[in-house]
């Protein structure tokens, strides 16, 4: 563990708190009802936070995914991706599917009218952040973009360990 975690200076420790509150704002905007009820408003598609993120990662699948995979790569517990597929094929957005190699298997697929969909919601997505970004360089959206990479790939490594009681 380097150095500067164990006894941080205190500019250090300002920058960190800096992150960390902007990192709590992006979160909390991100999961904002507001917010998400702009999204869906703006691309004409009524679904919930947590089916956007399904839609997504389906599109990003290409194929059918198996719903243990696509749980997994959506980051959700099973039950609520079972709950969320159920409304979402009966709005016809998904579709599911016997794995012909494993009967025991469902996959899940996207129906042409889940990826229109999906479109929408990106192209209002992609819209947004052009706006949001438009002040900001080439430059600084390249910096950006590789530092919040490394930052979500560190965060990821890096396992939560218990607190010390000397504070």
């Amino acid at each position: 563990m380097p150095p500067s975690a164990e006894s941080p200076t205190p500019e250090r420790q300002e920058s960190r708190h800096h992150v960390q509150t902007a990192l709590e704002r992006l979160i909390r905007l991100q999961q904002s009802r507001r917010v998400h009820g702009e999204l869906t408003s703006a691309s004409r598609a009524q679904v919930s936070q947590p089916a956007v993120v399904l839609l997504a990662r389906l599109q990003a699948g290409g194929g059918g995914l198996a719903i243990g995979d696509l749980a997994k790569l959506a980051r959700m517990d099973m039950s609520l991706v079972s709950r969320e597929l159920r409304k979402l094929e009966a709005d016809e957005l998904v579709t599911r599917t016997t794995d012909a190699r494993d009967g025991r298997i469902t996959r899940v697929g996207l129906t042409p009218k889940g990826r229109g969909v999906v479109r929408r919601l990106r192209r209002v997505r992609d819209r947004h952040f052009e706006e949001a970004l438009s002040g900001w360089s080439d430059e600084d959206l390249a910096a950006l973009g590789a530092l919040m990479g490394r930052f979500v790939d560190d965060l990821s490594a890096v396992r939560y360990r218990e607190a010390d009681d000397t504070a």
